[in-house]
């Protein structure tokens, strides 16, 4: 009997208040906007990962790797940092002759990493025009840039809904507040037998 009486007990709604009725319907609207952001990220996920990939197919293509021969040392440059500090900088452009796909011996800055002494081969990559460029995009580039895009997304749109979800918990708790320390003036009084 009394396993029949718990299987059949349901919460008495008439005792929720109406501010945990709204709170509710804002929770489920929270998930459903989460739950359709997700749905939207990894759409627009999987269009910058295809147009990461195309543009990864036409670098690869339109792009060759050659030998260029340095024309000056390479030496480490310094640069101003934020705090004015002098950092040494490895990637420096230095006057290098390279031949081209097309046959031309060209010059042109490449972009090394120093030190390195004059006539020291080395590599660069150059378009169909035989000008000097950086190297392609690869895969894997592709893929960290599409992750942190995702990861970004992701957090921009949890602290946003957890934002919301926090400010309407806050308004409810006070509402609450506020209405028990009313209801508990009307109460206390007969409950501590102050008043008959």
């Amino acid at each position: 009997m009394h396993d029949e009486r718990q299987r059949h007990w349901r919460p008495d709604r008439s005792l929720r208040r109406s501010v945990d009725r709204v709170e509710d319907v804002i929770a489920w609207m929270l998930i459903t906007v989460a739950l359709l952001g997700v749905v939207v990220a990894a759409m627009t996920l999987v269009r910058s990962y295809g147009a990461g990939m195309h543009r990864v197919d036409v670098e690869t293509r339109e792009r060759t790797q050659v030998q260029a021969v340095l024309l000056e040392p390479a030496a480490y440059a310094l640069q101003v940092d934020d705090k004015g500090r002098a950092v040494k900088v490895r990637t420096v452009a230095v006057p290098a002759r390279y031949t081209s796909p097309d046959g031309v011996e060209r010059q042109g800055d490449a972009q090394v990493q120093g030190p390195l002494p004059a006539g020291a081969a080395v590599p660069v990559w150059v378009d169909r025009s035989g000008v000097i460029v950086r190297a392609p995009v690869n895969g894997v580039d592709v893929v960290a840039e599409v992750a942190m895009d995702g990861i970004g997304l992701l957090a921009v749109g949890g602290v946003v809904l957890g934002g919301i979800w926090i400010r309407v918990r806050a308004a409810t708790l006070r509402f609450n507040t506020a209405r028990w320390e009313r209801e508990w003036e009307q109460v206390e009084p007969r409950w501590s037998g102050r008043t008959p």
